[in-house]
């Protein structure tokens, strides 16, 4: 049932403000009288804890007109222009500001659209001001590690690496995804059943070819050998990954939380893979090493999420081969980036551990990670991707905020740090 794609190529205009019908919203009005508002009721309760010892960063139009956000102790003061001891300045074009007030575009995703210039401050800078920002601007809550309430349903406190079975209380499973934003479950699919995913699955990799929408690459720059390390839209070449969109335990497992979803077969990057199949010594170019990041981490979260992926564990996933690491209770909160391993320490993070057959879920607007192998062995995963049906009314087919990426539909695309260096 092999589905020839269309060449989809770099798009910085998909999903903006203006294709998805949002409205305008005025730079100067905004921050001289909705913000202000917004903060005196309740906004600087919810970020001055966040930024109390940041110092003062601003936004600026190149047309000039600018805006600082100074932390007090207990509150933020927006100011005209651009104070002298702000340490992150960003030039930032007016519309592509608007699609950040609505949640559209994420500092990530202003990066890859290069619509952001850094006046004064680099990227890892934002990082201070991105969480207090985005409460402000879209209403979403700061992930505080101090009150996270992550307990059961029996008020005790859940096990950040518990493994549950399809036979249990759907309840308590449905509790603990929303909650924690991810599960392990074990043996949900039969040996049979995984081995012909796993056939199918090298099929599809061995049949991958650089410059198209079906596979990401990376390049070993130690070696030069070149990887496929995501394999796209699976169940359009595949009848055997389609079908996995209707199997039940798939579909119970996506149900458990608790959202209106649809499968996206042509949307985003549809059913697909993560192989990780290179040398855990070598040094990897594109994504194929994830750095903390979220599903919706580009922008477009009120399009495409709630977001639900259940994943098909092909291989086992531990400390022999590689993990997905998980923070827990982050789903719905904007987070600072855990740029280093010391910064994970006083955080409940947890590297799943997973056996051939077992299935995962996450919630795509959990921060997750999927570091450098650390063993010889291979990973590779499915996942059966669950959006929000309104991308359906807003996007077409194979339209996908990645898109902003450069490279984009030529297999080989920037890391994030690559783009630091060019912006």
């Amino acid at each position: 049932m092999a589905q020839a794609l269309p060449n989809v190529a770099r798009d910085p205009s998909v999903g903006t403000f203006h294709s998805v019908g949002l409205p305008a919203v005025d730079f100067d009005a905004f921050h001289r009288h909705e913000l202000p508002r917004r903060l005196a009721d309740g906004g600087n309760r919810r970020i001055a804890w966040d930024v109390a010892e940041a110092a003062p960063f601003a936004f600026r139009l190149p047309e000039g007109s600018a805006y600082s956000y100074v932390p007090r102790r207990d509150r933020v003061d927006v100011v005209p222009g651009v104070v002298e001891d702000a340490a992150l300045v960003l030039e930032i074009e007016r519309e592509a500001w608007q699609d950040y007030v609505h949640e559209l575009r994420t500092r990530i995703g202003l990066l890859y659209s290069r619509a952001v210039r850094f006046v004064r401050g680099d990227y890892d800078d934002w990082d201070v001001w991105e969480p207090a920002l985005r409460c402000l601007y879209s209403g979403t809550p700061i992930y505080d590690p101090d009150h996270l309430g992550l307990v059961g349903l029996d008020g005790k406190p859940l096990a950040l690496d518990q493994k549950f079975r399809l036979d249990e209380d759907p309840r308590v499973l449905a509790h603990y995804l929303r909650t924690m934003g991810y599960l392990v479950v074990a043996d949900v699919f039969s040996k049979d059943h995984l081995a012909r995913l796993s056939d199918e699955t090298d099929r599809l990799r061995r049949e991958a070819t650089e410059g198209g929408l079906h596979s990401w690459w990376t390049r070993d720059e130690d070696t030069g050998e070149k990887y496929p390390f995501h394999l796209h839209y699976m169940g359009l070449q595949s009848a055997l990954v389609h079908a996995l969109e209707d199997d039940p335990n798939v579909r119970f497992l996506a149900n458990l939380s608790g959202a209106e979803l649809k499968p996206v077969s042509e949307r985003d990057t549809g059913t697909h893979a993560i192989l990780k199949e290179y040398p855990a010594h070598g040094t990897m170019t594109s994504f194929a090493n994830l750095p903390w990041h979220k599903d919706c981490g580009l922008g477009g979260c009120p399009i495409t999420c709630p977001r639900v992926h259940v994943a098909v564990q092909l291989d086992a996933a531990n400390a022999d081969s590689s993990q997905l690491f998980m923070l827990a209770g982050s789903a719905g909160r904007v987070c600072h980036q855990p740029t280093r391993p010391e910064d994970w320490a006083d955080l409940p993070v947890v590297g799943l551990e997973t056996e051939p057959g077992d299935a995962t879920v996450h919630l795509g607007c959990g921060l997750h990670a999927g570091p450098r192998p650390t063993g010889p062995n291979r990973r590779r995963t499915i996942y059966v991707r669950f959006d929000n049906p309104r991308v359906f009314e807003v996007t077409a087919p194979f339209e996908t905020y990645d898109q902003v990426i450069p490279g984009y539909g030529t297999g080989l695309l920037p890391s994030v740090d690559e783009m630091k260096r060019q912006v």
